[in-house]
């Protein structure tokens, strides 16, 4: 028994509302069942419920077990004083509110439908990838897409949390937050958490006091990822030149990273670290503020124009220091801009507008995904065999995010679909 279903169970009223009584027998009339609270507190709030002769005004808290309220310590909590009810699949042990009073309990256990029951245990002990494959076709467009659109907001704001965390670590600088949230992105999954190291030991204030001179940005990069200790050759050894005296007047030979700390292993050179940071040194030269970039600039196609960077002709042409391309590479990909688009600036766009309280920018990280193709993926590939549409971005981020936190971990009764589904249960 999940206690997310009891919240389905009670938010919906899916239970014999005949005859309603406590377990010491007092009759209940619920007038509001209260609004279900997401934070911390008691799970539903606002309720009005008359009880026996009484009318009350208050909240209502939801367990499996009754001596759940204990092993949660809610007695310890001031926020559970005005539970007005107390909502459990089994009553195992009385309740008492901190001046002694006793709260009334509605017991579940022999007044909803066993037929309901059954059907939410089906549907989270599936064996199926997709809890509610079979009965997906019949549930309604309405509910697909708004619990997509909910999916969406939560994959949002849980990249946003990310992004808000450098930015409190940046002591509320949003270009340095920026250029970081770029920067870990840029090393993709392999070296995205190097690539973020790298841009909090060296600052953008200091790149761009050198933004004219593509040669010492380098330097400074390559030298601070540690790739000029033991590299040779005439170029290596001209940024080497360039970083130790750049290293020496900012202080920064102590931060630096050591070349075993990046990873090349199973992938192709276009993904090497080294081609990565080579591109990363053309945009950092091309740009005055990455922030203004993400946010100020209102044309999808203009941002993704800013990425269209050349590196240089050394790395147009080597994958590593004296080690040649088969065949040269100039600038980064298609694939990769939109994946520094919708991991980059989607992000920083949505948490942004939380910082400044406008929806505005939201509706452009929004626009942005529109604009973008869609992931194409085992997990989109499963739900377009259920016949969802996953014509963007915007449809594949929020196909993920409902697969990732709602199928795999079973989470049928916080889902619309899933409650869908079990409201077209019968009793």
């Amino acid at each position: 028994m999940q206690e997310a279903f009891l919240h389905y169970i009670w938010q919906t009223q899916r239970f014999l509302t005949t005859n309603l009584k406590t377990t010491d027998g007092e009759e209940i009339r619920v007038f509001k069942k209260g609004f279900l609270n997401t934070n911390a507190g008691p799970d539903f709030t606002n309720a009005r419920l008359q009880i026996g002769d009484v009318e009350w005004a208050g909240n209502v808290e939801v367990h499996v077990n009754a001596a759940e309220w204990y092993a949660h310590k809610h007695q310890q909590d001031e926020a559970y004083e005005n539970v007005i009810l107390h909502v459990v699949w089994q009553n195992d042990r009385d309740v008492f509110r901190a001046d002694g009073s006793k709260i009334p309990v509605l017991e579940l256990v022999n007044i909803v439908s066993e037929k309901l029951v059954e059907k939410q245990s089906q549907l989270i002990n599936s064996q199926s990838l997709i809890p509610c494959e079979n009965q997906f076709a019949e549930v309604s467009e309405f509910t697909k897409v708004s619990m997509l659109g909910s999916a969406l907001t939560q994959r949002l704001q849980q990249k946003a949390v990310v992004v808000a965390e450098l930015f409190t670590a940046n002591n509320s600088d949003w270009e340095e937050t920026a250029y970081q949230a770029l920067a870990k992105n840029f090393g993709f999954k392999l070296n995205a958490e190097p690539m973020l190291q790298l841009a909090q030991n060296l600052p953008l204030k200091i790149l761009q006091k050198h933004r004219n001179n593509s040669v010492q940005i380098e330097a400074l990069l390559f030298g601070m990822a540690g790739f000029l200790e033991e590299s040779g050759g005439d170029f290596a050894v001209k940024l080497k030149s360039e970083y130790d005296f750049l290293s020496l007047k900012y202080g920064l030979k102590s931060k630096q990273l050591n070349a075993h700390e990046w990873k090349f292993l199973r992938t192709r050179p276009a993904n090497f670290p080294t081609i990565r940071l080579a591109q990363f040194a053309a945009l950092v030269a091309s740009q005055q503020s990455f922030f203004s970039l993400f946010t100020q600039t209102v044309d999808v196609d203009a941002i993704k124009k800013a990425f269209e960077i050349e590196q240089s002709d050394y790395w147009q042409n080597n994958y590593h220091f004296d080690k040649p391309l088969a065949k040269p590479l100039k600038q980064l990909g298609k694939a990769s801009i939109e994946n520094l688009l919708v991991n980059s600036v989607v992000p920083t766009l949505v948490c942004y507008a939380q910082y400044v309280d406008n929806r505005e920018f939201i509706e452009r990280a929004e626009q942005i995904l529109e604009s973008l193709p869609p992931e194409n993926n085992k997990i989109t590939r499963k739900w377009e065999s259920l016949g969802l549409k996953i014509q963007s971005s915007f449809d594949s981020q929020a196909g993920i995010e409902l697969f990732n936190n709602y199928c795999q971990k079973r989470k049928c009764m916080n889902c619309k679909i899933g409650a869908e589904v079990l409201k077209s249960t019968s009793g």
